[in-house]
């Protein structure tokens, strides 16, 4: 257990971004293997850079999140021939092999979370809807979480902030004792707006975020 010093009894995390590396990484490895989707990045600008149009619509919520890779995914699909909703574009995403897309300092964070006796849970917007429920189930890194909040399910999608009460009663815990993790500000904003510790995880540098996760729930430091 951690010392009775810690001030934090439990850990909330996102999944997209933190769990698993973000999308917009893993779009360019697929790029890789895939020339005619790095045309469209190209033309894009990159996904998620100053010149990608459709990505400030969204940071200036004139657009959702669903709605911008619903829009990248039939492109992608399109430069290859096929016809791809978002599912289909992550399915080939995460046809990569593991090491590219599951993120090795957060899984490390989870396990010594539940070596220490500590709650753990996962609160996402879009697991089922973007991966599917038979891919959820295969993932043994997810039968880590004690609960899994998915606003494919729930349709309290964040930064409601319904959302972060669902999981802080999943979680058993109030939300003053629990430390949460997400990529995206306006949900790290959300988190902190319904009382939770919350951290942004830099996409280029989870570290440091996950250093400050393990300093507020009183465990050990990485391993160098």
């Amino acid at each position: 257990m951690p010392p009775a010093e810690a001030a934090y009894q439990g850990l909330l995390l996102d999944i997209g971004g933190v769990v698993h590396r973000t999308s917009m990484y893993l779009a360019g490895r697929l790029a890789e293997t895939e020339p005619a989707l790095r045309l469209v990045l190209e033309r894009i600008g990159g996904l998620a850079t100053d010149r990608d149009e459709l990505w400030q619509r969204m940071l200036d919520r004139q657009v959702s999140e669903r709605d911008y890779w619903a829009q990248r995914a039939a492109e992608f699909g399109a430069a290859v021939g096929e016809t791809w909703d978002t599912r289909a574009m992550m399915g080939r995403m995460y046809d990569l092999p593991e090491q590219d897309w599951l993120c090795a300092e957060t899984v490390g964070l989870m396990t010594d979370v539940k070596a220490a006796g500590l709650p753990l849970g996962a609160l996402t917007n879009d697991l089922a809807a973007f991966h599917g429920p038979g891919w959820v189930e295969r993932q043994a890194h997810l039968k880590l979480f004690d609960v899994i909040v998915d606003a494919s399910l729930t349709g309290v999608l964040k930064p409601d902030p319904r959302a972060f009460a669902d999981g802080a009663e999943a979680l058993g815990l109030p939300a003053e004792q629990i430390v949460f993790l997400d990529d995206m500000p306006w949900n790290v904003e959300g988190a902190r707006q319904a009382g939770l510790a919350a951290v942004r995880v830099p996409w280029e540098d989870p570290g440091p975020a996950i250093d400050t996760a393990r300093d507020l729930l009183g465990l050990a430091p990485r391993s160098p």
